[in-house]
């Protein structure tokens, strides 16, 4: 029997341990230890050779108010020294406060939460509680989305190749174009388009049966890993004249763009349109603790009082990391993140715009916010993408790849290894310009390596 606190940790242990004790996400596993990390403080981390990083991705979109931040490491410690968690049948100080603040926080009437520990199970509780409250099977989701890795959420992830190995279950699905204007798969070019994208969901609708069939349709206001796509400003008042059209609940995953990521308190508020359901996570805790949450509009939640709620989780409402959330939330106004990320996010945006200007391999540069995505291609004129939809499953390096490799060498992590052709760009929302230009001309030189592989 192994002695459980003398295991050895030197460097070549804790290698040996990460590749042969340790899956690895979303890739083959690999026959070397990623880079460790030791530490991280604001926009940058450490990693185990003493090398100092700067953190473009936010760890995923996560890490909204920077990292080690000594406010919210206090609260943590405070609330472990009380109660850390109790059975979510009782209630806790944290999850009170922390429902009553995302009612605040949240667009128009979205007021009552079931608080989970993550994006993909807010997604699952939200298609639960769709069903439950429509009393209907079909759900629409959009190609070229992701909504996390459990059994439902995977399979509403349509057009993800990463969704191929999944057995689908968890609701009958509806797939449908994105507000893709770069890509748009009706061959149309905005404004002259008249929201195609829209007229086709409002078709599938009623093909599909209506409103006594399909109970909602699921998307990311503004798409993450697949492509930081930005719809349209008409498109989600449009979408949501035609879901109240057949009674169909609008379910918007703000996981990635709530909290502040694309200049509002969360995307939809760009729209001012509420959806009938909306889930968060990341920039809820910002990563220093999992916790995520499905809030719904009140006629939604008071229907659950006459009938029951088929859903729950024994860590449901955690008390760590309510408190967690509860001292992040504030950080948000008292460090005026939300205006940072606007302002900041529009000067990355000219930035990038210039990188599309320098680089023949970028085609593209949309965003909102500090969520800016730098699509690759092999030709501008023709929009020949620069991988294959699969390319992320598939064994080996490609242009992206070497991109994401690059970037490592340069002291950068960026979502450079995500699917599809898009180089994301998210910083923490409290970057300054100095550390976007520093960030910038990171890519600038990364994307040499794309170059080669583009007509000039």
């Amino acid at each position: 029997m192994i002695d459980f606190k003398n295991i050895p940790s030197e460097k070549e242990d804790l290698d040996r341990y990460e590749v042969e004790n340790n899956f690895q996400s979303w890739s083959y596993q690999p026959a070397q230890s990623p880079p460790r990390v030791v530490s991280a403080k604001g926009v940058r981390f450490t990693t185990e050779d003493g090398r100092e990083r700067l953190d473009f991705s936010s760890c995923f979109v996560s890490h909204n108010i920077g990292h080690q931040d000594p406010r919210v490491v206090e609260a943590i410690c405070q609330q472990a020294q009380t109660l850390t968690s109790f059975a979510p049948s009782m209630s806790n100080k944290p999850r009170a406060l922390l429902a009553k603040t995302l009612a605040e926080i949240t667009p128009g009437d979205l007021s009552r939460s079931f608080i989970s520990l993550g994006g993909a199970e807010a997604n699952e509780a939200a298609v639960k509680i769709c069903h439950q409250f429509t009393g209907r099977r079909k759900i629409i989701t959009r190609f070229r989305t992701y909504h996390g890795g459990t059994s439902t959420a995977m399979t509403l992830s349509a057009g993800d190749s990463r969704s191929w190995a999944q057995v689908l279950g968890g609701t009958d699905m509806i797939k449908v174009p994105q507000p893709y204007c770069y890509r748009c798969m009706f061959g149309q070019a905005y404004p002259q388009c008249d929201l195609q994208c829209v007229k086709y969901i409002d078709e599938a609708i009623e093909l599909e049966g209506g409103g006594d069939q399909v109970a909602g349709i699921i998307f990311e206001p503004v798409t993450g890993a697949n492509g930081i796509i930005v719809p349209p400003p008409e498109y989600f008042p449009e979408l949501r004249k035609v879901c109240d059209k057949w009674g169909v609940l609008m379910i918007a995953d703000e996981v990635m763009t709530g909290l502040g990521r694309t200049g509002k308190w969360f995307a939809m508020n760009h729209w001012d349109v509420t959806p009938d359901i909306m889930t968060m996570a990341k920039g809820l805790t910002c990563g220093y603790l999992p916790l995520g949450a499905t809030i719904v509009r009140e006629h939604i939640g008071d229907r659950f009082k006459d009938q029951f709620f088929s859903h729950g989780a024994t860590y449901a409402g955690h008390a760590l990391g309510c408190a967690t959330a509860l001292s992040v939330i504030p950080i948000y106004q008292s460090d005026n993140l939300i205006e940072n990320s606007a302002k900041m996010g529009s000067y990355l945006l000219e930035k990038a715009q210039e990188l599309k200007d320098k680089h023949p391999c970028v085609g593209d540069v949309r965003g909102l916010g500090l969520f800016v995505g730098l699509e690759l291609v092999k030709n501008k004129k023709t929009k020949e993408p620069m991988t294959s939809t699969d390319a992320k499953i598939r064994a080996g390096m490609n242009p992206k790849l070497e991109v994401a490799k690059k970037l490592g060498e340069l002291g950068m992590m960026a979502m450079a290894a995500n699917p599809v052709n898009v180089v994301v760009m998210a910083p923490p929302l409290i970057v300054t310009k100095d550390e976007i230009d520093e960030g910038v001309a990171i890519m600038d030189q990364a994307l040499k390596v794309a170059d080669v592989y583009a007509e000039k």
